[in-house]
């Protein structure tokens, strides 16, 4: 049985304990969060087959009390780095539910912790699963479209409005909530992108709006990829309804998918739409038997580092109006 302990019991740590409580070889062993109520609530909810789960407002304590194989985090983004320091150096490996960190530095510094401490790190970006980017990737190294010339990607959400209304109800400056459209639901986008090319960001140019306390609600960017292909990214959070879409066009034809769904158009032929099986594969499961085989998990830590640097390059060259160059 691997031993999990649980760090933030809010909203998304109940998905995420639900898939690992549906799995047979995990014990939740602790829950962590500095609202008490909430981490008993939590700790109460797991079944009790040798007594009663122990909760914690201090991570420390829980780390030295109950000492798990396996730290999991789903609390709130800024909180991120700090857990997973204090996780490592307790000797856990360490699942992050998504952004790795809020900035690069941070990312970085996770990542060779890890390194050095013989760690894994994995992180929540589940859209890797999705059996539709599973196949698009799949075609793309296969060149079904030929050489790759240029690359679209499009996410709109009703992110501000979803968050506004969270702030409100809890008398909260909206900052303290994690992060914009960018670091929230714009960082599955920007992972499904670097994944999907395979290629690294060499340089960026960006423009958002932005509301008075610095969150981001639109960003454009157009960035350039090491094998010279461009692409242009753009993140809406003041958009009625959802959307997740990159299309990759090539030589010969482009391949259109999003988080549910694959096309295929070559040359000026008709749309081909692919027949996607269905998968039960979760990013919580795939964490747990990367774990147990001593193998890279889905997202690994050092790839979820290449997101948090396009992130903040964007962010960069949004407030200098400047062209940002990554090593």
């Amino acid at each position: 049985m691997l031993r999990i302990g649980i760090a933030g019991c809010g909203r998304a740590s109940q998905i995420h304990l639900a898939r690992l409580l549906d799995r047979g070889d995990v014990e939740v062993v602790g829950l962590a969060d500095p609202n008490p109520v909430a981490a008993k609530a939590m700790a109460d909810s797991v079944p009790q087959t040798a007594g009663p789960v122990p909760s914690f407002t201090e991570l420390k304590e829980m780390l030295a009390r109950v000492t798990p194989d396996v730290l999991a985090i789903f609390a709130p983004h800024r909180a991120h780095y700090r857990l997973a320091m204090d996780g490592l150096q307790a000797g856990c490996h360490v699942f992050i539910e998504k952004p790795l960190s809020t900035n690069a530095q941070e990312a970085d510094d996770i990542v060779k912790l890890a390194r050095a401490r013989g760690r894994i790190v994995g992180v929540g970006h589940q859209y890797r699963l999705r059996p539709s980017l599973i196949e698009a990737r799949d075609r793309l190294r296969a060149g079904t479209i030929g050489t790759l010339r240029l690359v679209t990607a499009t996410l709109s959400s009703p992110w501000l409005a979803r968050h506004q209304e969270t702030a409100d109800a809890w008398r909260l400056d909206p900052r303290q909530l994690g992060g914009g459209i960018l670091a929230d639901a714009g960082d599955h986008l920007l992972d499904a992108f670097l994944w999907l090319t395979g290629e690294a960001v060499i340089e960026v140019a960006a423009f958002q709006s932005r509301l008075a306390p610095g969150l981001d609600v639109v960003t454009a960017a157009i960035v350039r990829l090491g094998d010279g292909t461009p692409a242009t990214l753009g993140l809406s959070g003041v958009c009625a309804s959802n959307l997740f879409e990159l299309t990759f066009f090539g030589e010969t034809g482009r391949i259109r998918v999003s988080d549910a769904s694959l096309a295929v158009i070559m040359g000026a032929g008709t749309e081909q739409t692919i027949a996607l099986q269905e998968s039960e594969a979760t990013i919580d499961g795939d964490f747990v038997a990367a774990v147990e085989a001593g193998r890279p998990p889905c997202c690994p830590a050092d790839q979820a580092l290449d997101t948090a640097r396009l992130q903040e390059a964007i962010a960069r060259s949004s407030t200098s109006g400047q062209v940002v160059r990554l090593a």
